[in-house]
């Protein structure tokens, strides 16, 4: 069975599998600012700082690099990179591929309707966010193709239907479909043709996610050749991004925010690197909050036989990383999970807001399309370019 029919069979639902109240039994005490006031994760991030369109060129972003328990932050560029690892470190990409899932049509009576479809690589039903529904029932879709049996599932915060037509909805996404760039990029600019490409890695692979992961799209053919040839290990997970991910903080607390569930796969070679790397004493890289989460969620139920998961994990201070050493991640929106996740990896001290307010002042770029941030073990911090 090839990863992506393994995606398609999931044997466990979100609801019974990595739920955060179940990593939380043991050392629910411990988690400093569990359930803090969001404020403590909101900052001032100016609007000329949010970068709306990709760089140039792909691999042209800033690097802030700092160690994950204390020291001043160097700045540097992408370019300089393969310096923070050495050989044998293992570095852990997410291949999901951003789906074009976001469409434009009209209601017979000429109102504009937008879509965004959660899951079209599933059987129906599928779900989807919709603006100018209203209370229609089918949806003609161009080329032939309809939702019918339309319903709104209040307590998803979505719209579910049954998809007709003679493609699959995913076929007919990639003819007819936008990729979902990030609300505060939408309301900024247009759709631009260049997104289909810069907003998507190069090492992207199985179809599923309704945002980038967005660390991994840093990464050049020729970085990964590098990282190769000086001995660098790489693996990779599935973790399909959902909507969620683009979900502040609520006002009731750090403690109360639940997670949407994502869809994550990590394969059996992936644990074997991990493994190896163990045994040999190097370390585990991931790139980008996606893996952070996946390799957490299954450092936390370790299994093997490539077994398609959920999870909800909310990953905050207190909590005890079992797998990641080093984390190469954007700078996040005020008042994320993400940000709460950077400073639970930096310690939980609140280090990420010094951070921040340098990256600031140095004028890197903030978000999807912005700059980086390595979090290297305090232990080794460099190595030979």
């Amino acid at each position: 069975m090839t990863s992506d029919e393994n995606m398609h069979h999931t044997r466990l639902d979100p609801g019974t599998f990595y739920q955060p109240e179940t990593l939380w039994t043991t050392n629910e005490e411990q988690l400093s600012v569990s359930r803090g006031n969001p404020d403590e994760y909101d900052y001032d991030l100016p609007e000329d700082r949010i970068r709306l369109f990709p760089p140039k060129n792909r691999g042209e972003s800033r690097l802030l690099v700092v160690g994950r328990e204390s020291g001043g932050p160097y700045f540097g560029t992408m370019e300089e990179f393969s310096r923070f690892l050495f050989p044998g470190d293992l570095l852990v990409l997410n291949d999901s591929r951003v789906l074009p899932a976001r469409v434009f049509i009209r209601a017979p009576t000429g109102r504009k309707i937008e879509l965004l479809f959660l899951n079209p690589q599933d059987p129906s039903p599928v779900r989807f966010l919709g603006k100018g529904i209203g209370s229609s029932s089918t949806l003609s879709l161009p080329g032939g193709g309809r939702v019918m049996d339309i319903r709104y599932l209040p307590e998803e915060g979505c719209f579910q239907g049954v998809y007709e037509g003679e493609e699959t909805l995913l076929s007919w996404l990639e003819s007819h479909g936008e990729m979902p760039l990030p609300p505060y990029i939408r309301k900024a600019r247009d759709h631009h043709p260049s997104d289909r490409e810069r907003y998507q890695t190069v090492f992207s692979r199985h179809a599923g996610s309704v945002a980038a992961p967005t660390a991994g799209l840093h990464f050049t053919e020729a970085l990964l050749e590098h990282l190769k040839d000086k001995g660098v290990e790489t693996a990779t997970v599935t973790l399909h991004v959902g909507i969620g991910t683009f979900r502040p903080l609520g006002p009731g607390g750090v403690g109360q925010h639940v997670m949407h569930a994502e869809r994550f796969l990590v394969p059996d070679e992936t644990v074997q690197k991990i493994e190896d790397a163990r045994r040999r004493g190097s370390r585990v890289f991931a790139v980008g909050t996606t893996v952070m989460r996946t390799l957490e969620t299954w450092g936390q139920h370790p299994v093997r036989d490539a077994v398609p998961a959920w999870t909800r994990l909310f990953i905050r201070p207190g909590f005890p990383f079992r797998v990641v050493d080093g984390l190469l991640t954007n700078f996040h929106q005020p008042r994320s999970t993400l940000v709460v996740l950077v400073d639970s990896f930096l310690g939980g001290n609140g280090r990420w807001r010094s951070l921040y307010r340098q990256a600031l002042e140095e004028g890197f770029m903030f978000l999807s399309y912005g700059d980086a941030m390595l979090i290297v073990p305090e232990d080794r911090r460099g190595g030979d370019a």
